[in-house]
């Protein structure tokens, strides 16, 4: 697959009003109801009724999605966007990936509008320009629903109707406590954080280093290496490591870039050395359950990300309010639960090789 985009055209339809209202934690576990297309937050339902649904249908409308990597993470999050688009009857014009990058984010902007689809879904890139990247959406009529940010100066109801989140604070705390355990509750250790303005890593990365200042006084975080990419990794770390080869463990800020950082070490011979990270990888995976450098993982549901911002621009176009942020939790991840956490975060079963790990593990 391109690492950029893979894109397709569809049609367009007509407009509705924007109503928002409040925050709603979404709890997002999907289940069977044959009155329509629901799932659960905090013992209420999100989603549609059948009637709802036929009237949707009617409109004939078009989505688009843009994830911000091509990964696991980016797969969870548009099969979550095909399976609700296909259970409201919404046609999938689009799908990309930016790769962090707000050049390539435009562009895919800009193929969308092109396209003439009804709704996006997708997370802004470096929040304080993102509005630049949007205006012309917007101007468009094409109703925005965000994943994690939202461009500065950008309100509720005026150009999006909704913010699909988690709590991002929690992931990064979720992760300090992890890598604290792993390296006994005292030690040294190294972060690899995000270095351009991306509010979903920015707070996980900037709760990661507070708690373990905070709450861990035996614990000396030497140094934070910045990336602007995943590709960045492999050659920070190996700079970090060499600078301190005493460190014990590392908070790599999410899964892509933890990949490049584990060849790295395990290159380097050091089988106690810890990694943490945030978002499910198959490789991450497999090591943990073989006792590897990978001593945890936290993770959200990328499936339900996108399945909630298709609901939300759903009823966005019937004329319903929709909350203006809609919040799930983080999750850690062990070897036991891995089954389960897989299944919430991508909305699949564990692929074959994961499995014969788990399997053989046991």
């Amino acid at each position: 697959m391109n690492n950029k985009k893979r894109l397709f055209a569809m049609g367009m339809a007509a407009l509705c009003a924007v109503t928002t209202i409040g925050s709603i934690n979404v709890m997002a576990e999907e289940k069977e109801n044959s009155d329509g297309y629901y799932f659960e937050w905090a013992g209420e339902q999100w989603g549609l009724s059948n009637e709802e649904i036929d009237k949707i249908k009617e409109m004939d409308l078009s989505f688009a999605i843009e994830t911000p990597t091509e990964s696991e993470f980016g797969y969870g999050q548009m099969r979550g966007f095909e399976d609700a688009c296909k259970a409201l009857g919404i046609k999938v014009a689009g799908e990309a990936s930016c790769e962090l990058d707000p050049a390539t984010q435009q562009s895919n902007m800009e193929n969308f509008i092109s396209m003439g689809v009804d709704g996006i879904v997708c997370q802004p890139q470096d929040a304080d320009t993102a509005a630049s990247r949007f205006d012309a959406v917007v101007d468009a009529g094409i109703k925005l629903a965000f994943t994690g940010s939202k461009p500065d100066g950008y309100e509720a109801g005026e150009q999006y109707v909704t913010m699909v989140t988690d709590e991002f604070a929690e992931e990064g705390a979720l992760a300090a406590d992890y890598l604290a355990e792993a390296i006994g509750g005292k030690g040294k250790i190294l972060a690899i954080t995000i270095s351009s303005v991306n509010a979903v890593s920015n707070t996980r990365d900037g709760a990661f280093v507070d708690t373990i200042k905070e709450k861990y006084p035996d614990i000396e975080l030497l140094e934070e290496g910045g990336i602007e990419s995943a590709s960045d990794a492999g050659s920070v770390a190996s700079g970090l490591l060499a600078k301190y080869p005493d460190a014990d463990g590392m908070f790599v800020t999410f899964s892509t870039p933890a990949l490049e950082v584990l060849d790295i070490v395990k290159s380097l011979g050091k089988d106690d050395f810890k990694i943490v990270t945030i978002d499910l990888d198959t490789v991450c995976c497999i090591d943990m359950i073989n006792g590897g450098n990978i001593a945890g993982i936290v993770c959200d549901s990328a499936y339900y990300y996108a399945a909630a911002a298709v609901v939300g621009l759903a009823k966005d176009y019937l004329g319903q309010e929709v909350p203006a942020e809609l919040s799930g939790p983080g999750k850690q991840v062990t070897v036991d639960n891995m089954n389960e956490m897989w299944q919430w975060s991508f909305g699949t079963d564990v692929p074959d090789t994961l499995a014969e790990a788990l399997a053989d593990a046991k």
